[in-house]
Formats: C-alpha cells, structure tokens, sequence
C-alpha cells in the first residue's frame, strides 16, 4: 500500500508539522523507554536529580511544571524502583530531598542513549550545521514558550 501525498495545506502549517513531528518522535520514544522500564515523567525526573540533586521534591516539580501531587506520585515511583533516594530534608522536617541513586544514573544514562538514537535518526536528513541550528532553534523556542513569552502574545 502507497501512502498519499500529505496535504500541501497542511505543510505550510509550521505549528501542525512541529507537533505531527513531537507525535512520531514521542510515540518511538515512548516504545525506548517502555524498554526500559521508564515513562517519560521518569526520565525528565532522573534528569532533575542528575542536574540538581539533592533537590527538594516540590523545587524539583516546580523545574518540570509539575503540579505538587504528581509529583509525589513520581516520586513514589522512582523510590520504589530504587533510582531515587528520599528522605526528610534536616533544615526543614516538613519537605523531602530527593536523590539519584547510583542504579537511578545508570538507567538514566541507558535513556539517554536512546533519546540520542531517535534523535539521530530523526535528523539522519541534516547535514551537520543544520543539526547544530535545529538544537538552537528548539532551546529558543523551549526557552520562549518556558518564559511565558507565547502566552503574553497570544
């Protein structure tokens, strides 16, 4: 079976083809990271621990844009499966410090390497600057939309 043509109106569409493309690559990163025994939640949190831990839970759900009570959830997970520490935080009894375990890095870097295999095969197409500029590109606009600058536009 052939496929159709896309629709040219589609095309010319720059927001629809960014989130068809965020469809595909999620849905191949999903599979990676099902393989491993992780969600994307799982991955975004290890990555918070590796770049900032000890952290407390709730800062660490404020840097995902988590609300609190998921971010408990998460938690929970990522202690049960032994990839994070918590415990009382001994400046303030009433907050939990989070911790990437030492099994927790390993996994991480294992999801790491798979982002970088999807990555890679999503821009097998680019030439070497073209994947340098499509990287500062998306930070710009990561960064724009992070800011709040999209929504004061809109």
């Amino acid at each position: 079976m052939t496929v159709p043509p896309f629709s040219q109106s589609l095309l010319e569409q720059d927001v629809f083809v960014l989130s068809d493309l965020a469809l595909a690559v999620r849905r191949r990163l999903t599979e990676r990271f099902a393989e491993l025994g992780l969600n994307r939640w799982d991955v975004a949190v290890l990555a918070v621990l590796t770049d900032h831990g000890p952290i407390v839970q709730r800062a660490a759900g404020a840097l995902l844009g988590v609300d609190p009570s998921d971010m408990v959830d998460m938690a929970e997970r990522l202690v049960a499966a032994g990839w994070a520490g918590r415990e009382r935080d001994p400046s303030d009894r009433r907050r939990y410090l989070l911790t990437v375990t030492p099994e927790g890095r390993e996994v991480f870097e294992r999801a790491r390497r798979e982002e970088l295999r999807v990555r890679e095969a999503l821009l097998a197409p680019l030439g070497e600057e073209d994947r340098e500029r499509w990287g500062s590109l998306l930070r710009l606009l990561h960064g724009h939309v992070r800011s709040g600058s999209l929504d004061a536009l809109l």
